[in-house]
């Protein structure tokens, strides 16, 4: 099978070590039969134009070799073609590898892929004003989507948890989020319209880091996305919400609502409110989110150790 092996030059604090993974990993691909070329990302957001430049040229699977915002990169160049995307972890965020038993360590990952099977899952789209992107584990628009704003400007590399905790509090602490409308259509054919300052639409259980919890209830299937309204006033519902799922206690927090829905909008915000998906920031309101059950992808999974 011929494929490609997409991976960020410039992540971790050790690059000589990450290299020498990289060709380890490579090593072990070619060793189960894999035609495979390495390629180094060129800038932020290069992976998903490498990627439909490699299946032009008839790449037949694409290894995102990173963590899910590569992932999140390289599917834009995936979606609307035949080829396969695969994973290997190798960043500070890989929600998806959870999600989908792919083994943490990236070694581990490349040998698992001596057995594989395919699976099909349909895509989530994002429009904003910045246009139109597609997720696989969540998107959504307040503080969270503040918070990857903010991130545009530091090496996430660099990051760990407890940093993303302490920009996440200092953008609360400021203030600032104020409510906005959300229209939903549920999986179930009704309607909804209410008041929020974030409304997240998640697709996996666990997102893991300093949200566990956040996301429980959330499956990643083809059907519908969980998605949470947090009210207002966000200095104290935010906050609220974390420590609620830390304690299994949302079912009986006032300022939260949950709803399984297959697409939703956002608009009405005063000033700039940011949108993420899948961890990256994609644009500002006015926003629609929607699975598009219609627009699938495969997914090349290894068989785990």
């Amino acid at each position: 099978m011929r494929g490609l092996l997409l991976y960020n030059p410039q992540a971790g604090r050790n690059r000589s070590a990450r290299e020498a993974t990289v060709q380890q990993i490579a090593s072990l691909l070619r060793g189960h039969g894999y035609e495979l070329t390495v390629t180094a990302t060129t800038h932020r957001g290069s992976a998903g134009d490498q990627a439909r430049s490699a299946i032009a040229e008839r790449a037949e699977v694409i290894f995102a070799c990173g963590g899910d915002g590569t992932v999140h990169d390289v599917l834009q160049g995936i979606v609307g073609t035949s080829a396969k995307l695969a994973i290997i972890p190798l960043g500070s965020a890989n929600a998806l590898c959870r999600e989908l038993s792919i083994p943490l360590n990236p070694l581990r990952a490349a040998a698992a892929y001596a057995a594989r099977r395919e699976r099909r899952v349909a895509v989530g789209q994002c429009v904003t004003t910045s246009g139109e992107r597609y997720f696989l584990t969540m998107a959504g628009s307040g503080p969270d989507g503040a918070l990857m704003y903010r991130m545009l400007t530091i090496n996430r590399s660099f990051v760990g948890r407890w940093a993303y905790l302490w920009h996440a509090l200092r953008l609360l602490l400021r203030g600032g989020f104020r409510p906005f409308r959300v229209q939903w259509k549920g999986a179930d054919g009704t309607e909804g319209t209410a008041e929020a300052v974030s409304a997240m639409a998640l697709r996996i259980g666990d997102l893991g880091g300093i949200f566990p919890g956040v996301a429980r209830g959330a499956t990643f299937n083809d059907e519908s996305m969980r998605l949470v309204l947090v009210k207002a006033p966000a200095l104290l519902a935010m906050p609220l919400w974390f420590l609620s799922s830390w304690l299994r206690l949302e079912r009986w927090n006032p300022l939260l609502s949950r709803h399984d829905v297959v697409s939703f909008t956002c608009d009405g915000a005063v000033g700039r409110t940011h949108v993420q998906a899948d961890g990256e920031w994609v644009g500002c309101l006015p926003a629609m989110i929607q699975l598009r059950s219609s627009r699938t992808i495969t997914l090349l999974l290894p068989t785990t150790l």
